[in-house]
């Protein structure tokens, strides 16, 4: 009676035995065999993020985001009463490519619906559209304050 009893509860204690090994011997695989570089560092996303997806600052597409999310902004929390009607001759400050994110910095005039004239400062980064194609705009208009 006794022997079969120890059978009986021979499989549970085997089976804890076998999970518990197996557990060990995951987490040390996952602790001593990760990659030495990530794909970023090894330039695999490299040709992924090229100049197709990555648009120069005078691309028609990169003015037209920054004015539509400016007018946006202007309209949905600003309230001011200006908006950009136009951006006049746009060019390059600064690229960096060396990086993860790509980024491409930019300047144009501003030509706003008062009249005035101000500097548009804007960022185009690379890679950073849906599901990481594309590219994101981000801009910051510039103001003196009398």
């Amino acid at each position: 009676m006794k022997a079969a009893m120890f059978l009986r509860s021979t499989p549970s204690v085997l089976t804890y035995f076998i999970r518990t090994a197996a557990t060990v011997l995951v987490a040390l695989g996952l602790a001593f065999f990760q990659p030495a570089v990530t794909p970023a560092q090894a330039g695999l996303l490299e040709p992924h993020i090229n100049l197709r997806t990555f648009p120069e600052c005078d691309d028609v597409k990169v003015l037209g985001q920054v004015v539509e999310k400016f007018n946006w902004a202007e309209d949905n929390t600003w309230h001011r009463g200006f908006y950009v009607t136009d951006l006049a001759n746009p060019h390059e400050r600064m690229t960096r490519t060396g990086y993860e994110i790509p980024r491409r910095y930019c300047r144009a005039q501003a030509v706003l619906s008062n009249g005035h004239h101000r500097l548009m400062y804007y960022l185009i980064e690379g890679g950073q559209g849906l599901a990481g194609t594309g590219f994101h705009v981000e801009f910051c208009l510039s103001f003196r304050f009398r």
